[in-house]
């Protein structure tokens, strides 16, 4: 189960382990002569892999920070959670770096015998698999729990790797790139036919041209791709250098200055924290949409038999609340009878089509009702011992957005449910976003039903199977993709 990220200080065994490891590195407060170790820095968290999480100095939750990624090396590949700590990310804990660049960092450390990317690395090509190895889909899904649980700035989200890392960086932010801010690999290579994805992110790519383990060539062919894409990725090849180009580039005197300055002015964050386990009751909360998606066909049923059919099997009990008509109020009003009395493990709230729609006949909810609604709702929820998933509500027609007239007001609703998603610290699902970029891709001749829906609203076969499978990628070990490629990736998803 991986419902929050709870941090522990590991302060016990291991801590002269990997000073060893480390070359007794040590790192020094600037008012005191006292010992720092890495492993008392970087905290432990409970996540899907191993992991640790170096704070932001003097952490104020009312404050948002940057969050550095970084993956490491195929020599650090274990389940000690202390050898991902090896190699570059002491340069983000020294005291001076704190005390300039605060952010959190995070190291997770794959396990033996798996890579961030499924890829020979000694290749001179290879393609991005069409979804992430299983070791990047929990890195994923520990982003998200970080996210939900701390103050991280989305527009300075970076990613940092070397060697098996340097390939999941390129991987990573390939994937998502309007997530990241900036990345910086080193010693890797990526798929040169998804350069044009990087163009427009600011990329700082290190080798050595003596590299005998990954060739310079995997690093010269991407910034060459990505060039050719309209980018300007930064690179620095050292003369002389082999596989450890690490080295001079972690020490690099202009790296942190260079990598915080980056900012990514429309950030996009898809991904989900849930991961479903064994004897818990799921429960999906709304109105007509719901109701209906418990019949034969319809999405709330879809999910149950797609986690039947997957290793948990019947140990995972689905349930529809569904009400027609139904708006923030009226779910209020059943809280007790229809969720909390079924006593859910995780409660998925889909609403909001109603509160605007209603308004055609002066029975909708207003933008403060429906903030202060959603915001007691999930805080009920929670006073239950159940955890909380918030979905944007999706469309009221299919045209292009800004065609149909409830458009705008739909936008500021689905913003008002990621302002209090946010503010409230649960996962978000957008399904807003993920409706507009599918119908974008799919609904080419602007048509105003028909293509998920059956009246602008109710969805037919084709947006029950999506929805089905927004869902269930929402609560299980997979993350969900970026919103754009939805359409490219669900053949891959189903």
């Amino acid at each position: 189960m991986f419902h929050s990220l709870m941090v522990q200080i590991g302060l016990c065994c291991g801590f002269f382990l990997l000073a060893a490891l480390l070359g007794a590195t040590q790192l020094y407060a600037e008012d005191t002569e006292e010992e720092i170790t890495l492993l008392n820095l970087f905290e432990e968290i409970d996540a899907p892999l191993p992991g640790r999480l170096l704070k932001p100095l003097d952490y104020d939750p009312e404050q948002t920070y940057p969050l550095v990624v970084f993956l490491h090396g195929a020599g650090e590949r274990g389940d000690d959670n202390e050898r991902q700590l090896i190699h570059v990310v002491a340069r983000f804990a020294e005291a001076k770096a704190r005390a300039t660049y605060p952010a959190f960092v995070l190291a997770m450390q794959c396990p033996e015998g798996q890579q961030w990317v499924n890829n020979d690395w000694s290749a001179r090509t290879h393609q991005q698999d069409p979804m992430p190895s299983e070791p990047m889909a929990g890195l994923l899904k520990t982003i998200a729990a970080l996210d939900r649980d701390f103050s991280i700035d989305h527009e300075r989200i970076y990613a940092i790797g070397l060697s098996m890392g340097g390939y999941g960086t390129f991987d990573l932010v390939t994937r998502y790139p309007k997530l990241f801010a900036a990345a910086v690999p080193i010693c890797g290579g990526g798929d040169v036919e998804m350069a044009e994805r990087l163009k427009d992110m600011p990329l700082w790519v290190f080798h050595g041209d003596d590299d005998a383990v990954v060739p310079v060539a995997r690093s010269r062919n991407m910034v060459q791709a990505i060039e050719e894409a309209g980018g300007a990725p930064r690179y620095t090849e050292y003369n002389g250098v082999g596989h450890d180009a690490w080295t001079p580039a972690s020490q690099e005197p202009e790296l942190l200055s260079w990598l915080f300055a980056q900012r990514n002015d429309s950030p996009e964050m898809p991904l989900t924290a849930y991961i479903v386990s064994a004897g818990e009751r799921i429960l999906y909360f709304g109105d007509s949409i719901t109701q209906a998606g418990v019949a034969p066909g319809g999405y709330v049923s879809l999910v149950r038999e797609a986690l039947e059919a997957g290793p948990l099997g019947s140990e995972v009990t689905v349930i529809g609340a569904g009400i027609s008509g139904n708006r923030v109020p009226d779910l209020l009003a059943r809280l007790d009878a229809d969720v909390l009395a079924e006593n859910p493990s995780l409660v998925v709230v889909y609403i909001g089509i109603n509160d605007v729609w209603h308004w055609d006949s002066d029975r909708g909810t207003t933008e403060d009702d429906f903030r202060s609604g959603l915001h007691t709702l999930i805080q009920r929820i929670r006073d239950h011992g159940a955890g909380v998933m918030l979905c944007t509500p999706t469309v009221i027609g299919e045209k292009p957005l800004g065609e149909n007239p409830h458009d705008a007001m739909l936008e500021t609703y689905a913003a008002i449910s990621r302002e209090v998603a946010r503010a409230e610290g649960v996962d978000l699902l957008d399904l807003r976003k993920y409706f507009m970029a599918w119908l974008s891709e799919e609904n080419t001749a602007g048509e105003a039903t028909g293509i998920l829906t059956t009246d602008g609203v109710h969805l037919n076969a084709q947006g029950n199977q999506l929805l089905a499978q927004l869902m269930r990628q929402a609560i299980t070990g997979m993350p969900l993709p970026a919103f754009t490629d939805l359409p490219r990736l669900l053949p891959y998803l189903e």
